[in-house]
C-alpha cells in the first residue's frame, strides 16, 4: 500500500475528524495494493516550450488525447471529404465562380444557409477580415473544379491561405494547430491562477490516501483486483476523469469547489458535485461498473434504480466513512428534502406505474440529470430514482443479510425490490 509514513499527518487528521457513525469492520492489515500515484500538475505548469509540451504528450498519450483534445480531432480524410461534397453543390459552385463582389453578395443573400457556412466562423474568428476578403480569396480559387480528396489535399497544401480559410469553415484542426492552441493556453495568466488554486484548494496527497484505502478494501472483496496507476493533472477543464483497468487520470481542476475563481462550464446542479470531497466517491462509482452485474434486454425504470443503488452501495462499501450526501452527490438540503418526502416519492412511483416502464422519457425524467423533478415536487432533487433505488438496496441488504459480493452479482431488480420489503420510513 501507499507508504504510510508519508501520510502520517493525513491519517492523524482523518482519525481526529472521522465520522462518529463510521463503522468500518473490514480488516485490511494484510492487504497490499501498492498504489502508484503520480501528481503531474507541477510538470505541466513547468512547460515553457513547444518542445517540452510535445515530449510531455509523447510520454503521456492518454492525457494528450483525452485532457488536451487530441482524441476529438477530425481525421484529415473526413475533412477533405466534407470540402469535396460542399464544393460540388451547384449553388456553392455558382458562388465560388462569382466574378464581381456585387454578384457574390447577391448569391449569398439568396442562399442564407450557405452564407452562414462560408462567413460566420471565419469572420467571427478573424475580426480584421471582411466579406470582401472572403470574396477576394474565393474569386481566385479553383477548388470547386477538383473532383477527388487527393487533388483537394494537394491544392490546399499549395494554397495555405485557402487551407486556413476552409479549416475555419469546417471547424478542422491539424495536430499542429491543436498543439499550438494548447501551448498558448498553458501560457495564459488565467491558467496560472488555475494552477495556484489547484495547489491551494485540493490536496493530491489526500486524494491518494483515500484511493489507497478504497483500493485496499476493493482488493479485500475482489482478490483479483490489480490497482491501476493514478495520475493527477490540470488541463483548464479538458476532462474530469479518464478511467481504464490500468490507468486513472484525474483532472484536479474540475474538482476545486465553489471557492475557485474559474470553474467548468456545466450546469449548476452538476457543478455542486465538482468539489474535492466528491472526487473519491465519484471515482468509486465509476469503478463499480465491472462488478455491478445487470440483466440483459430492455431496461425498466426499476432496473436503472437498482443499478444506481448498487453503484452507491459499492462506493459506500469502499468509502465507509464518507457521508451519504457525498456518495449520492446531493447537498444536505437535497438529502433532507428527499428524506422528508420519501413517502410522497414512493407513492408517485406507484401511482404513475413507473417501476416497469421502459419509456425513455421516464428514465430521463426520474433517473438522469435534472435540477429537480417537478412532476413530484419542486423540492425533489434530480436523479431521485437513483436515490430511491439506493434506499431499496439498503433495505434489501438489511432484510436478507446478503454479502456485498453477492449483492453486486444480483441482476434481478424485481427480486431485490420484493425481498427488500421496502416501505418509506415514517416522518
Amino acid at each position: 500500500m501507499l507508504k504510510r509514513w508519508s501520510f502520517l499527518l493525513i491519517v492523524l487528521f482523518f482519525v481526529a475528524c472521522s465520522n462518529d457513525d463510521c463503522n468500518d469492520e473490514v480488516d485490511l492489515t494484510d492487504i497490499d495494493v501498492e498504489l502508484d500515484f503520480e501528481d503531474l500538475t507541477h510538470e505541466i505548469y513547468g512547460i515553457e516550450t513547444r518542445e517540452q509540451l510535445t515530449n510531455f504528450f509523447k510520454t503521456h498519450p492518454i492525457i494528450r488525447d483525452y485532457f488536451f483534445g487530441f482524441a476529438d480531432l477530425v481525421p484529415k480524410e473526413a475533412f477533405l471529404n466534407e470540402v469535396l461534397k460542399f464544393t460540388q453543390i451547384p449553388k456553392v459552385k455558382a458562388i465560388f465562380k462569382s466574378r464581381t463582389f456585387e454578384n457574390f453578395q447577391e448569391l449569398l443573400d439568396e442562399n442564407r444557409e450557405i452564407r452562414e457556412y462560408l462567413t460566420f466562423e471565419y469572420l467571427n474568428a478573424k475580426r480584421d477580415k471582411s466579406l470582401r476578403d472572403i470574396f477576394d480569396l474565393l474569386n481566385t480559387s479553383s477548388i470547386e473544379d477538383l473532383t477527388s480528396t487527393l487533388t483537394i489535399d494537394t491544392y490546399l497544401q499549395a494554397n495555405p491561405s485557402e487551407f486556413e480559410y476552409f479549416k475555419f469553415v469546417f471547424n478542422f484542426q491539424t495536430p499542429e494547430d491543436l498543439l499550438e492552441e494548447n501551448f498558448q493556453l498553458l501560457q495564459n495568466p488565467y491558467v496560472d491562477t488555475l494552477y495556484q488554486e489547484t495547489l491551494r484548494l485540493i490536496s493530491a496527497q489526500k486524494v491518494a490516501y483515500e484511493l489507497d484505502q478504497a483500493f485496499a478494501r476493493l482488493k479485500r472483496f475482489y482478490p483479483e483486483f490489480e490497482s491501476p496507476k493514478v495520475q493527477a493533472v490540470y488541463s483548464a477543464f479538458g476532462k474530469d476523469v479518464y478511467l481504464s483497468d490500468s490507468l486513472i487520470v484525474i483532472g484536479l481542476d474540475y474538482y476545486l469547489g465553489e471557492e475557485a475563481t474559474y470553474r467548468p462550464n456545466v450546469y449548476d446542479y452538476i457543478l455542486k458535485r465538482l468539489t474535492p470531497d466528491h472526487l473519491a466517491p465519484q471515482l468509486m462509482q465509476f469503478m463499480s461498473l465491472p462488478y455491478n452485474a445487470t440483466g440483459e434486454g430492455k431496461r425498466t425504470v426499476l432496473d436503472e434504480m437498482i443499478y444506481y443503488g448498487k453503484a452507491f452501495a459499492f462506493a459506500k462499501q469502499m468509502l465507509p466513512c464518507t457521508p451519504d450526501s457525498l456518495i449520492v452527490g446531493y447537498t444536505s438540503q437535497d438529502i433532507a428534502n428527499a428524506t422528508v418526502s420519501e413517502a410522497v416519492i414512493w407513492n408517485h412511483f406507484l401511482e404513475e406505474k413507473l417501476f416497469y416502464s421502459e419509456q425513455p422519457t421516464h428514465i430521463t425524467r426520474y433517473i438522469d440529470e435534472r435540477p429537480n423533478v417537478l412532476e413530484i415536487d419542486r423540492r425533489a432533487p434530480g436523479r431521485i430514482g437513483q436515490w430511491l433505488g439506493w434506499q431499496i438496496v439498503k433495505a434489501y441488504q438489511e432484510e436478507t443479510d446478503i454479502s456485498f459480493v453477492d449483492l453486486m452479482k444480483e441482476t434481478d431488480a424485481q427480486k431485490i425490490l420484493t425481498k427488500s420489503k421496502y416501505r418509506p420510513r415514517s416522518r
